[in-house]
């Protein structure tokens, strides 16, 4: 895996214009640049119970706040990633500023760091289920089962078992791992809000707006203070 440090938001500009007319890249955003590339469900303290036990469990409750019947497990299994259950599924997405906005909105006083992804293959997901793959780690594309996952443009990598990291000994395709130093994080998330990407849009309920506006009192000493404060709605 190659490692790029990037020092001003040009270098970012250009950055992301080298995959401005490409879809087949994907971008990943983590606040920490020490984390490896690991689910949650892989992870120190969510590791004890088996995550197909955990999601099973949470299937038979999940019911009764669905849209809809017939969910297929893979679809089941995106919208439990995406309201916080601990998964085998790691979140990407096509939009590289959407993984930027991951790799700053967080954790201010530490580098954060941008992923490039070149899978080689994906998963037919439709003709195999999603706890029985002898792959290590490998790309899923998923149906838009929920509003995150269609405003976050999600992908998903499968790792089984969880605790396998992609990394250079399970990586099929090419990786680009992009240092975001902490100086930079703040003047970033701004510039996302400008162009659209920010808490509100990303998580389109409650919990997005309740973010979006801890965000905004959060940095009121960065704003231009020439608005009126009953203005605050607009931002």
């Amino acid at each position: 895996m190659n490692e790029i440090r990037i020092n001003s938001l040009n270098e970012i500009h250009d950055l992301l214009s080298k995959y401005r007319k490409s879809n087949i890249f994907k971008f990943r955003g983590q606040s920490d640049s020490s984390w490896d590339l690991v689910p949650k469900a892989g992870r120190k303290g969510f590791d004890k119970v088996p995550d197909k036990v955990i999601f099973y469990q949470w299937k038979r409750r999940a019911i009764s706040f669905l849209n809809k019947e017939n969910y297929s497990d893979w679809e089941l299994l995106a919208v439990a990633q995406h309201t916080g259950l601990p998964t085998r599924f790691l979140d990407w997405t096509h939009v590289p500023t959407v993984a930027l906005f991951f790799a700053a909105s967080e954790n201010q006083d530490k580098d954060g760091a941008f992923f490039v992804f070149k899978p080689n293959k994906s998963i037919l997901h439709e003709k195999i289920d999603p706890f029985n793959i002898e792959i290590p780690v490998i790309m899923h594309h998923p149906s838009a089962a929920s509003d995150r996952v269609a405003n976050q443009y999600g992908h998903f990598t499968v790792h089984n078992p969880p605790e396998t990291p992609l990394n250079n000994n399970t990586l099929d395709g090419s990786l680009i791992k992009i240092i975001i130093p902490s100086n930079l994080k703040v003047e970033i998330i701004h510039m996302l809000n400008q162009y659209g990407i920010n808490y509100l849009n990303l998580f389109p309920d409650l919990e997005g707006l309740s973010k979006h506006l801890t965000w905004f009192i959060e940095n009121y000493e960065y704003w231009d203070k020439n608005f009126d404060e009953n203005e605050i709605e607009d931002y």
